[in-house]
């Protein structure tokens, strides 16, 4: 056994489980943001619906920025629990 093939066969299950990781956490990622985006989409609709002084008293109050800080961080945090999701999965 040369060294070569005895180093592809200790890395090659590792690089196997790698590649596995990433397409699933790539399609999780992808459709955590497919829904996430729908949803902001939707609360933004909603919002721009309002009356126009509701809306000039939220603005006022600072609720668009208080709503872009609950969107970043609701993504962030679904983004790290799929990632230790799709870890959980693969690396049993």
């Amino acid at each position: 056994m040369t060294w070569a093939s005895w180093i592809l066969t200790l890395v090659g299950p590792l690089v196997v489980k790698i590649l596995a990781f990433l397409g699933i956490a790539v399609a999780t990622f992808s459709g955590v943001d497919v829904a996430f985006e729908t949803l902001q989409g939707h609360a933004t609709s909603n919002y721009s619906g309002l009356p126009l002084a509701v809306i000039q008293l939220a603005g006022l109050a600072g609720v668009p920025q208080a709503l872009g800080l609950v969107f970043g961080a609701f993504n962030a945090r679904l983004m790290l629990w799929t990632a230790a999701s799709a870890k959980r999965f693969i690396f049993k």
